[in-house]
This record gives structure tokens, C-alpha cells and sequence, in this order.
């Protein structure tokens, strides 16, 4: 529940956490698979809304995974939104350079240079997931150059995740 120690919105984001967690869990025991878990969601907001704390944010899903005996759960939470990730390749100007300053962007659509505005400048039209996907499959964006904080984060949960022995097969997870 919400109150000092725990805002209304790192609330959303550790209920998020628990439900992908049982849902995950559940999969996990159905098929006698390993499963990873990634809990996407944009860490904006404008700032008269309150763009609230990243680290909290982050926190909060870790929290919400550990809740559910949940190991294998990876947060996914680009500062301030998504495109900002994407634009740290695509930028017409030195990519994947100097890319940190992208996570204080505004991650209002409405602003004046919004992110998703400069994404579209930058591709030459609207993008699509179709788009972006391919993208990266041709290696016009490549993960493994982009250095921001929050994406660096996301990368080493999901490789520790991904390379830990018996990951979670479901059979800790509450119900």
C-alpha cells in the first residue's frame, strides 16, 4: 500500500512486478522452462506531474519480483522513455556518444523538441515497431554500444538473469 516509505507510484510499478512475477511463475511450472521476465515501463512524466524517481522506480519492481520468489524478473525502465535508448544510435551527430544527457529529456510528447519528435527526425518518419525492430536486426542499432544509465542497468539484470544456473522454474512462486 502507498504511504511514507512507499509512494502511489512505485505502488504501480511493485504491483506490476508481483503480477508478471506469478504469471512468469506460472509458465515457468507449466512447461518446465526457464523463464526471464522483462517488466517494461517508461520512468517519464512531465514535470509538473512529477516525473518521480528513477531508482525508486526501478526499486519498486526489484521489490515486486523478490515479493513473489520471483529471481528471474528484469525491470525495463528507459529514463525518461524509450526513445531516448533509440535516438543514443540514430542522433545525426556523434552516436552513441555523450548519450547520458538524453535521460534528462523531457518525456512530455507535448513538449517542443519531445523525444518522440527528435526519434521521428532522426528515422525520417514515424516510427513503428516493425521499424525499430528492424533496426536492429540490421545493426543499425546496436545494444551493445549504448552506454546510458538506465539501459546499462536493464542490460546487466537481464544478462545476470540470463546466464544464472536453474533459473526460476516457478516452482517458488507465490500464487
Amino acid at each position: 500500500m502507498p504511504g511514507r516509505r512507499r509512494g502511489k507510484e512505485t505502488a504501480y510499478y511493485f504491483r506490476n512486478a508481483r503480477a508478471l512475477a506469478v504469471t512468469a511463475g506460472e509458465l515457468a511450472a507449466r512447461s518446465s522452462q526457464s523463464v526471464v521476465a522483462v517488466l517494461f515501463r517508461d520512468a517519464d512524466g512531465t514535470q509538473s506531474a512529477g516525473r518521480g524517481d528513477w531508482q525508486a522506480k526501478w526499486d519498486s519492481m526489484i521489490k515486486g519480483f523478490d515479493y513473489e520468489r520471483f529471481a528471474t524478473g528484469v525491470p525495463m525502465i528507459p529514463k525518461p522513455k524509450s526513445e531516448a535508448w533509440l535516438l543514443c544510435a540514430l542522433k545525426t551527430t556523434q552516436p552513441y556518444q555523450h548519450c547520458e544527457a538524453l535521460e534528462f529529456e523531457s518525456g512530455n510528447d507535448n513538449a517542443p523538441r519531445s523525444l518522440k519528435a527528435q526519434l521521428a527526425d532522426a528515422l525520417g518518419e514515424r516510427p513503428n515497431a516493425a521499424g525499430l525492430a528492424e533496426l536492429v536486426r540490421s545493426g543499425r542499432v546496436d545494444a551493445s554500444r549504448i552506454d546510458m544509465p538506465s539501459f546499462s542497468a536493464f542490460k546487466v539484470r537481464l544478462e545476470g538473469c540470463l546466464q544464472r544456473p536453474g533459473q526460476s522454474d516457478g516452482s517458488a512462486v507465490r500464487g
